[in-house]
């Protein structure tokens, strides 16, 4: 055999092998971007959210920054939550600007106040009510709770629904009771099924609730980007049609 040859032939197969490895660790190097990527990031387009339901909208506090509210229309948002107030005495910096400009340019609103397990349920009803006007066409009033702080749960179950009717009573609207998928289930089972539940779920399936409680507002991403908005924004849906949307407004 020529050896000239054969070392050629080793050379050639060496070569082979090192070109295998080297687009093997680039399709996983770029498996591994595009998984993080998608898995961490979670970009709103990732979610086929707006295609699925015909009514969409935003949710927003202080940290969306200033908001131009006529593009967030052109956007077919169709409704925003604002966070009006918080505990027992903060109310959100931008909240009337943000309240008093959503109506003006035509998109649904709904205050939330969010709730501080903590603290008395009747100084933080206050606090909202003493903030929060609804007029005709606004969606009802929101409580956010997301914290347990430890309290006995019978007691937190208790508050909560204090606050809701105490809620209720004064704006003669049943209020809408937002939470995570799993702090529901692991704490609200049973109690809240005839109000109108807004659940937040980071992912491309739809909220399950434990009870079977139907939920009407779905919070399905965090990191929104729609121009009019400085910061990233959380987005939802509505279940339902936009009939039946305008049917839950404050009449």
């Amino acid at each position: 055999m020529d050896f000239s040859n054969k070392g050629i032939m080793i050379w050639r197969t060496r070569k082979l092998r090192l070109n295998r490895l080297v687009w093997i660790g680039l399709f996983l190097f770029l498996s591994f971007f595009i998984f993080k990527f998608f898995s961490t990031i979670r970009p709103a387009f990732f979610f086929p959210k707006w295609k699925e339901y015909s009514v969409h909208g935003v949710d927003i506090s202080k940290y969306q920054g200033t908001i131009d509210w006529y593009q967030l229309k052109n956007h077919e948002v169709k409704f925003a939550f604002i966070k009006a107030t918080e505990g027992k005495e903060l109310v959100d910096r931008e909240f009337q600007t943000n309240w008093k400009r959503a109506r003006e340019a035509g998109v649904a609103r709904g205050a939330y106040h969010f709730y501080s397990p903590h603290l008395d349920w009747k100084i933080q009803a206050r606090n909202f009510i003493s903030q929060v006007e609804l007029e005709k066409g606004d969606l009802p009033p929101v409580l956010d709770i997301e914290l347990v702080h430890h309290r006995d749960q019978l007691n937190l179950l208790l508050d909560i629904r204090k606050w809701l009717e105490v809620v209720e009573k004064h704006y003669g609207v049943r209020p809408i009771l937002y939470t995570y998928e799993n702090y529901y289930n692991r704490f609200l089972l049973n109690e809240f099924r005839h109000y109108n539940l807004w659940i937040a779920k980071y992912s491309n399936s739809a909220p399950e609730l434990e009870d079977a409680a139907r939920w009407e507002f779905w919070q399905y991403s965090e990191t929104g980007d729609l121009k009019g908005v400085e910061n990233k924004i959380d987005l939802n849906c509505f279940y339902g049609t936009e009939a039946q949307f305008r049917k839950i407004l404050k009449k």
